[in-house]
């Protein structure tokens, strides 16, 4: 953090051994999707040439993996079609990193990932599908099973399937980072940016317990802490 910044909000910190999140149960109100919008802050602490999970579901429907590779890599497929994208090499530091990332693999050409506000898209696949999301769990920090768990720190952690922004678009970007490369308020339950409450949504405000991270503002139910998530040292 800059001096001077005043952060709008602490980050939770995963520590790469006992720490991750599970859903425990589909996603409430979950509906199978072409679309989605992906939004987090991630501090890298650790992990490099390992294999590290921001988000999974237990039919591997929506991963997005920091992979053996240092790239961070979004597999939104069903029956191997859909779309699979991923970002230029992330190593650890002591910054935080933005990670935004959209699409609709109904339209060939929009699929979207700027990292930092600047556009890092490289697709391998990209293929009109109807992507299943009514799947029995959900993870954040790991694999459904435990496995890849994440060293690193995570804030405003937002999934939005069934909802679209065009991230090529500036103003779109600015729904979720500043001109500054700053967190913007997203609302009390993540709907600012498009009007409708995101499936997950995941803060730790200013001040409160790390353990505040497993409550989903958004509309698809709360998580369970496994391991002990703590403040991070630093916030976006």
């Amino acid at each position: 953090m800059k001096a001077g910044v005043i952060p709008l909000v602490d980050a939770a910190d995963f520590d790469g051994t006992n720490d991750y999140m599970l859903r425990g149960a589909g996603l409430t109100g979950a509906a199978d999707s072409k679309t989605g919008i992906f939004s987090c802050w991630y501090r890298v602490d650790g992990g490099d040439w390992e294999n590290r999970r921001l988000l999974d579901n237990a039919i591997g429907s929506a991963i997005i993996n920091h992979g053996s590779d240092n790239k961070i890599s979004f597999e939104i497929i069903t029956s191997g079609a859909g779309m699979v994208a991923n970002t230029s090499v992330l190593l650890a530091s002591s910054a935080y990193h933005h990670i935004l990332c959209s699409w609709n693999v109904a339209t060939a050409g929009t699929g979207r990932i700027y990292v930092d506000d600047v556009s890092d898209f490289t697709s391998t696949l990209y293929t009109d599908v109807l992507i299943d999301l009514t799947t029995t769990d959900w993870s954040i920090g790991s694999t459904t099973g435990g496995a890849g768990k994440l060293n690193g720190c995570l804030a405003e952690y937002y999934f939005a399937p069934g909802q679209y922004l065009d991230f090529n678009t500036e103003s779109n970007r600015r729904k979720f980072i500043s001109a500054t490369k700053r967190p913007v308020n997203l609302g009390a339950d993540g709907s600012t940016p498009t009007g409708t409450a995101p499936i997950i949504f995941q803060r730790v405000a200013l001040g409160a317990a790390a353990s505040t991270f497993a409550t989903n503002l958004g509309s698809g139910g709360s998580f369970t802490i496994t391991g002990t998530l703590d403040i991070a040292s630093t916030s976006p």
